[in-house]
């Protein structure tokens, strides 16, 4: 489907990447590229989210405790998909990216479609490692991929409209897996959700061509070498650690909400699919996109604004954060987490200004950090973290153990504003693009 260059010496097919001296134009190949990866990231969100939805149905029929939950809906994910993160990045920098991809949507398809036949929670433990363990070749080489299909100023446009597929695969994964527990039970929903996404594979491998990457952009350093140089950039490593810690706060509560909300509100799972998850879709889609209009209209004037941007995200999110999981009225705290969901779709734009403190052949290794980051601290330690605080205020809360988990959680966007506060101080000596 892509016009195609010269075969290179690893047998990888490649397509002419746009450039800036190519003007800001984006060929079509890139938007029918883009598209393809979005979709992807859509199942990858699907399968992600899938589980929180079922949390409540899964305690029930396997008797497990909040911490349990926790760690299956967190670090089970979240450590293996952070340790495999930057391997697999450094991989994605030097062969296939699309075949990485493909492989690995292979994989935590069919580990999400298997969860549904575990009978203990060691069996659905172990599923969840297999989801982390694919999922980990997804995200950095997919912003890698849209870095290079996209010239230079339309960058963080072309990032924002993928990060809608997070959006998009929160209400597809909340609706229908909610609709589908609520109907069929948690196993049938996850077997059908994981088998969705296996088809996807085959279009990727066939239809899509990397973007050519120049000999010169592609050093031999070793992924040690690539991660030193990486660490000791004070802006990226700044930057990387706001995303995280920001997320800590409002990725932990997405993974309780659909709990918080059948225990605080008595929600059943088919409201709380439609409602949470599309709140949380149409805020998060009007929020990458906003996001990356707004970069595209103010960076070219004045490049501190991808850095502002984000941060003025987080300020904004830390008072409605608190409103939210204090709010007594069910209708108060779906539409603050609409909000929030916006917001932090703005501030999604981070992972787009990430790429300009980085050189083009370390950027899936980049993308890989500060993925890492937010998996072990916000995808894999928040969960846990806010269940394990839940259990210990359970005696003294009054059935309320969790909402004053939730708030506790919230000092993680203070500190994530601190690392953004940093990030600006340094940016002008880190810049590389």
């Amino acid at each position: 489907m892509f016009a195609t260059e010269k075969e290179p010496a690893s047998g990888t097919a490649t397509a002419s990447a746009p450039g800036d001296a190519a003007g800001s134009r984006v060929p079509a190949a890139a938007w029918y590229a883009l598209a393809v990866l979005t979709t992807i990231h859509i199942f990858s969100q699907m399968d992600r989210v899938a589980l929180s939805i079922l949390l409540q149905l899964i305690k029930t029929d396997l008797h497990l405790s909040d911490a349990q939950l926790g760690l299956l809906s967190g670090l089970a994910f979240a450590l293996f998909y952070a340790l495999l993160g930057v391997p697999l990045a450094w991989l994605a920098d030097r062969t296939s990216r699309l075949r990485l991809i493909s492989v690995c949507l292979v994989l935590w398809s069919a580990m999400t479609a298997l969860g549904g036949f575990a009978r203990s929670y060691s069996q659905f433990f172990l599923s969840r490692v297999g989801v982390g363990v694919g999922e980990a070749g997804c995200l950095p080489p997919s912003y890698s991929l849209v870095g290079d299909y996209f010239p230079r100023t339309k960058r963080a446009l072309g990032i924002s409209l993928f990060n809608t597929g997070a959006a998009i695969g929160m209400v597809g994964g909340m609706s229908l897996t909610g609709y589908l527990g609520e109907h069929f039970g948690w196993r049938a929903a996850l077997q059908i959700i994981g088998l969705a996404g296996l088809p996807l594979a085959l279009i990727t491998i066939l239809t899509l061509r990397e973007p050519a990457r120049p000999k010169s952009d592609r050093p031999a350093e070793s992924m040690l070498q690539s991660l030193w140089v990486l660490l000791r950039r004070r802006t990226f490593m700044h930057l990387s650690l706001a995303y995280a810690l920001s997320h800590v706060a409002t990725q932990g509560y997405s993974q309780w909400a659909p709990s918080f909300l059948m225990r605080s509100f008595d929600m059943k799972p088919t409201e709380i699919g439609a409602w949470l998850g599309g709140m949380g879709a149409a805020g998060g889609m009007l929020g990458v996109v906003s996001g990356g209009l707004l970069a595209s209209w103010l960076v070219p004037r004045d490049q501190r604004w991808e850095i502002w941007i984000p941060a003025g995200s987080v300020a904004l999110c830390t008072p409605l954060y608190v409103v939210m999981v204090l709010s007594p009225h069910a209708w108060l705290n779906l539409l603050s987490n609409g909000i929030i969901a916006f917001l932090t779709g703005v501030a999604g734009i981070a992972t787009a200004t990430v790429q300009s403190f980085t050189e083009p052949y370390r950027r899936a290794t980049a993308v890989a950090i500060m993925m890492f980051l937010l998996s072990l601290l916000s995808s894999g330690m928040g969960p846990y973290l806010i269940g394990l605080t839940s259990d210990f205020l359970a005696p003294v809360a009054r059935g309320e153990s969790l909402r004053y988990a939730l708030l506790v959680a919230s000092v993680m966007l203070f500190w994530s504003l601190g690392h953004y506060m940093l990030a600006i101080r340094s940016a002008a000596n880190d810049r590389v693009a």
